[in-house]
């Protein structure tokens, strides 16, 4: 402590060091300089102040490895991969109006597309990336590797590349050509339509008691449980390696047992830490053309896992409007090194929020 305190007394007294008088000859050069001296002399202080709060990990000391719950799955059940990949552009097919083969041709130029784009790092990753950390980054065999192989898409790293390759296609026809009051409807159906395929398909089974033979009203206690069991059968099927509950917000807990938690004007909200999921890095490259472009808007393959909850706390748990959202955290155990902050393949780890309205 007393080594930061004596580097945050040394940084912050150089912001207030006033370069020299310039002369009248070179005012344009010693402002340019003095931008650039006051720039590097922030960063240092900043640098140092994030090294005292304990928000990062300084660069002299040992970089924490990542843990062994960051790497996804090898391998899903082929048949499961199948459904998880048709389920998506039925409902896309099925919210724009056009047939689920013409979305199927789309498929063998997103795919050469997909690897043009993101063959050698471009994505915001290296060709090498650590074990455990989102693949952002398309080799060219993987746009032939489905039809080299109908066993190969039980693969991860190859499920990961086919969700994203759908995930662009829908793209196209659910935002790229539509007016911005058209994309919100067509994506708001898309959700409801694929959430309710998850719940029905893949998921089924996953609750110990469902609708309609079930107790109404459920308890926030009882939708917790029955959430964590979904995430619990998608755990199983492959895609992710953990998922943990993270605690209600403040004053939440207290509807747990309280049978109308769901007009209470305190609204819950609650949060899941998910782990090695296989298909973070896709979701990523989606969410981030989303950010470059304004293009593909609410639509990514972390969908697989957010829609289907939606689809649950609407259709089963009795709650109006519900809605979960994907973040990406740092996958490290530890304080990130601030060198890799550029390297947003760490950023791994999935936040779901679930906020009920």
């Amino acid at each position: 402590m007393r080594e930061l305190q004596r580097r945050t007394l040394i940084a912050f007294p150089a912001l207030f060091v006033c370069p020299r008088p310039a002369k009248p000859d070179d005012f344009s050069t010693q402002v340019r300089r003095t931008v650039v001296r006051g720039a590097q002399l922030a960063d240092a202080a900043d640098g140092v102040w994030q090294q005292f709060a304990g928000e990062v990990q300084a660069p002299w000391q040992k970089q924490q490895q990542l843990g062994p719950d960051s790497v996804p799955p090898a391998f899903l059940d082929a048949s499961t991969a199948q459904e998880l990949l048709r389920l998506p552009l039925e409902a896309g097919a099925r919210c724009a109006k056009v047939s689920v083969d013409s979305l199927l041709a789309k498929l063998p130029a997103a795919r050469q597309d997909a690897v043009l784009l993101y063959s050698s790092g471009s994505g915001g990753s290296s060709g090498s990336a650590e074990t455990g950390t989102a693949q952002r980054v398309f080799p060219k065999s993987l746009a032939t590797a489905v039809e080299s192989d109908g066993t190969a898409i039980a693969n991860t790293t190859v499920f990961n590349f086919e969700a994203f390759v759908r995930w662009r296609v829908l793209q196209e026809i659910l935002s790229d050509s539509q007016s911005p009051p058209e994309r919100a409807r067509l994506q708001q159906c898309f959700r409801k339509s694929l959430g309710s395929a998850l719940l029905h398909g893949p998921l089924r089974g996953a609750l110990p008691l469902e609708a309609p033979g079930r107790a109404a009203p459920l308890l926030l206690r009882e939708v917790l449980d029955e959430c964590l069991a979904l995430l619990g059968r998608m755990q199983s099927l492959g895609l992710f390696s953990r998922v943990v509950q993270q605690s209600l917000d403040t004053g939440t807990d207290l509807l747990l047992d309280e049978p109308e938690w769901r007009t209470d004007t305190l609204k819950p909200t609650w949060s899941y830490v998910i782990s090695g999921c296989a298909v973070v890095g896709g979701s990523q490259l989606a969410q981030d053309r989303t950010a470059a472009t304004g293009g593909g808007a609410g639509l990514f393959p972390g969908q697989l896992l957010t829609t289907a909850l939606e689809a649950y706390l609407s259709e089963q748990a009795g709650v109006s409007t519900a809605r979960c959202e994907e973040y990406f955290l740092d996958n490290r155990i530890g304080k990130p090194d601030p060198r890799t902050f550029a390297d947003n393949s760490y950023y791994s780890d999935i936040l779901l929020v679930v906020d009920v309205a």
